[in-house]
């Protein structure tokens, strides 16, 4: 019977101590509840006309609790449902969300944490849109990959993504280098309803020069099936690489793009979709606008869905899964397979990983390469390590490099033959290091020789004979 205060909860999991502690401290802040364990008991509950709110975890013995959150949605339309799981995969979190779930809550939660969920959902007036479009997306598409991450950020962020996965909203992804901001779009946009759509990677030199006449020709400049008809482009996504390093005129010219260009082809009457726009960016681009160096307009036109992706070391918790996974990839075509134990991962959980997560899969493929023995072993990791470690702010970087290279010459020289023929060693390894070091020189100085020479320590002409020597090719940017 449903009580007067209509403050009526139904809690459905399969493990009696977690339905126990859940009813327990729901009954407590005054709620009324009812519990079951399985699908069948969880329907019986809800057809009784029990609940205002049903809390339900996704994997249950007798079906998967997603599959039937639909059917409820259509008979119960008033119904509020709360998704808890312990899969904690972007995967769930998107399914809870098209399956008409009202709140997503991954588990292992606070008890109180619950409790204000329950406490605002009661009191919350939002509308659920009960279009399940492309509800029934793949089950194992994006369990174990490649988006990947249990911590409580990342939790966070599947959240924000569950929500605007079938929108047209644009998206801007900032995180530091090698953190996954391409992964987190591209997913986004396969998880999509528009997934059969290009997925389009633009950098800053799609928006030199631009106008509206020439932007298919830049489209099809940036992809390998060429297209004839802009019409081609409904629905598609757009990934705008580092927009923090885009020139004024670049920055005005993408501010065109979204003003204009899409305006133009792809005007709000029309019967094509409007692309989507996806941008990245590596530092803060509020702290540019603020010292004058990004455009203020076009930011709070690209900063409408804002997604900060935590650096590795800040989801330590997390390496363990990515670390398994990077494995998994590694061996899937070779038929074999290789383990890291609890001591190895602890080794790399207490690494500052500077290069983030693309830095923990080229750690992974390395020690795979160097281990011949199934079960890693930990000497292997730390050497690896120390050869990408970054010392601490007490030691300088001249120091640092001079490390690593000595580590380097140890792996060289480790089946070294006195008796062989070796010659040239000097030049081989010098020219390791030189041509770098004069590549990013060049481009510090935005291609100008004569600034680049002079900070290098050489004259312009032995500068000009490196170049050729190298084969270094020269970019040349202008400063707007």
């Amino acid at each position: 019977m449903v009580s007067e205060f209509g403050k009526n909860v139904i809690v459905v999991d399969d493990d009696r101590t977690i339905r126990v502690v859940i009813s327990t401290a729901l009954t407590r802040a005054g709620y009324n509840v009812k519990s079951s364990g399985t699908a069948a008991g969880m329907w019986r509950l809800v057809e009784s006309d029990f609940a205002n709110i049903l809390i339900t975890d996704v994997g249950l013995p007798d079906g998967d609790a997603l599959d039937i959150l639909p059917k409820f949605q259509n008979m119960k339309p008033n119904l509020k449902i709360i998704v808890m799981s312990a899969r904690s995969t972007l995967l769930t979190a998107v399914r809870a969300e098209k399956k008409g779930a009202f709140e997503y809550l991954p588990k292992p939660f606070d008890i109180d944490e619950l409790l204000r969920l329950v406490s605002n959902t009661f009191n919350s007036n939002k509308v659920e849109n009960l279009n399940f479009i492309n509800s029934n997306i793949s089950k194992n598409i994006y369990e174990s990959g490649p988006v990947i991450g249990r911590s409580h950020s990342m939790q966070e962020i599947y959240k924000t993504i569950s929500r605007i996965v079938n929108t047209d909203l644009t998206v801007l992804v900032s995180g530091d280098s090698g953190t996954g901001k391409y992964l987190i779009c591209k997913s986004i946009h396969d998880l999509s309803i528009s997934n059969n759509k290009l997925f389009i990677n633009l950098n800053s030199d799609f928006f030199d020069d631009f106008t509206n006449e020439n932007f298919l020709n830049k489209v099809n400049s940036n992809i390998s099936q060429k297209i004839d008809m802009i019409e081609n482009l409904d629905g598609c996504s757009f990934y705008i690489k580092n927009v923090s390093e885009f020139s004024l005129q670049q920055q005005k010219n993408f501010l065109f793009f979204i003003e204009s260009t899409l305006t133009k082809f792809f005007p709000d009457s029309s019967k094509f979709k409007k692309p989507r726009l996806f941008v990245s960016t590596k530092t803060n681009i509020l702290n540019m606008v603020n010292k004058g160096f990004f455009r203020e307009d076009l930011f709070y036109r690209l900063n409408v869905v804002p997604i900060k992706l935590p650096s590795l070391k800040d989801r330590f918790e997390d390496i363990n899964d990515l670390a398994n996974s990077f494995l998994n990839n590694f061996y899937k075509s070779k038929g074999s397979r290789k383990f890291i134990s609890y001591e190895g991962i602890n080794i790399l959980k207490n690494y500052s990983w500077p290069g983030n997560i693309r830095e923990l899969k080229n750690v992974i493929e390395r020690i795979c390469l160097l281990s011949s023995s199934e079960n890693i072993p930990t000497s292997i990791i730390q050497e690896v390590l120390l050869e990408d470690r970054i010392l601490d702010e007490n030691t300088n970087k001249e120091e640092n490099l001079e490390i690593y290279f000595k580590n380097y010459l140890k792996r060289f020289f480790k089946d070294f033959d006195e008796h062989a023929s070796i010659s040239n060693l000097h030049e081989n390894f010098i020219s390791k290091i030189e041509k770098p070091l004069i590549e990013t020189t060049l481009n510090l100085y935005r291609g100008n020789q004569i600034k680049a020479s002079k900070s290098l320590g050489f004259n312009r002409n032995t500068l000009r004979s490196k170049i050729n020597m190298y084969g270094i090719e020269i970019i040349k940017k202008r400063k707007v």
